[in-house]
């Protein structure tokens, strides 16, 4: 589901969903499944290099996955449906009435873990202590990481608490995240949780691990059989419940979480051993994946 909290956010849609040829494909996709490039380019009497045009933008809309598949005819390209509806929101609930205060946690500023491989973390100059290595997350150069991943397990932060009086309106979370397969391995899909303080807000489910193209913020050494991005997954605690990515996941209100000024905030990321879909997850951070960026904490402040 495609979820836009006003009509601005939907430029990109909008965009791809003005073409004859994009909503053909999205029409040949809903009723086959999976479908590669050459045949649109049959279905469609155009070049490939049209197509490849018209795919990209339906791809940077979120609208389909695009993955590579190896067979007797060589590499190809191949489209999956990725929405099922879209949602645009035209009464949604104000989300900063209040003064808002940010930082962002770099993804190397951990304070706890329990790591189960497949692991590794990474700087922007290379692989930490080696591969499925559970001790390279001790290395103190991995206040630095770029990026990390795990089988299954948790990374724990210590957020900065902005509070000095009053109440929370909402406690926001913006993080790059894919799932972790052991090789690689397109549909994989990965139930992540997310908890503040022990209390366990709910989880969103990533649908696999992104290898089709580079990230467009990995370091050119990064290797090509790795996760190379993920998908941009905002977290929110708010007076109704929470929220993952615009869509309610559970009743657990801000209120809940009792912060209170000067007290320790814990943000944790995991994969339960016992998840439905236990397919670990990877984290990018600065340096790495589509956005090079770490955590993003937003507190919106009540207004008095």
């Amino acid at each position: 589901m495609i979820y836009l909290k006003d009509f601005r956010q939907g430029r990109l849609l909008y965009e791809a969903l003005d073409s004859d040829i994009r909503l053909g494909i999205l029409e040949e996709l809903l009723e086959k499944g999976e479908l590669n490039l050459a045949y649109f380019a049959r279905r469609f009497s155009v070049s490939n290099g049209a197509i490849t045009a018209h795919v990209k933008k339906l791809h940077s809309a979120g609208l389909i996955d695009i993955s590579t598949s190896s067979g007797v005819r060589g590499t190809q390209k191949i489209c999956r449906l990725t929405a099922d509806r879209i949602i645009v929101d035209l009464v949604t609930r104000p989300q900063e009435d209040g003064k808002v205060d940010s930082a962002v946690l770099e993804i190397g500023q951990y304070v706890d873990y329990e790591i189960h491989p497949t692991c590794g973390i990474a700087t922007g100059d290379g692989i930490l202590g080696g591969f499925d290595n559970v001790s390279s997350f001790t290395y103190p150069e991995r206040v630095n990481a770029g990026i990390l991943w795990l089988g299954w397990g948790y990374v724990e932060y210590l957020v900065p608490n902005f509070l000095k009086e009053g109440k929370l309106q909402a406690l926001q979370f913006t993080m790059e995240l894919a799932s972790e397969a052991p090789g690689y391995a397109a549909i994989y899909p990965s139930d992540i949780h997310f908890s503040v303080n022990g209390v366990t807000l709910g989880f969103y489910t990533s649908k696999g691990e992104y290898n089709d193209r580079a990230g467009t913020a990995a370091p050119p050494w990064w290797y090509g059989n790795l996760g190379q991005y993920g998908k941009k997954v905002t977290v929110s605690v708010e007076r109704e419940g929470s929220y993952i990515n615009g869509v309610q996941v559970s009743s657990v209100s801000v209120a809940d979480l009792n912060i209170a000024a000067g007290e320790q905030i814990r943000f944790r990321i995991f994969v339960p051993e016992n998840a439905v879909n236990r397919g670990g997850f990877t984290l990018f951070g600065k340096g790495f994946g589509d956005y090079g960026e770490g955590i993003t904490v937003r507190f919106v402040h009540a207004e008095e």
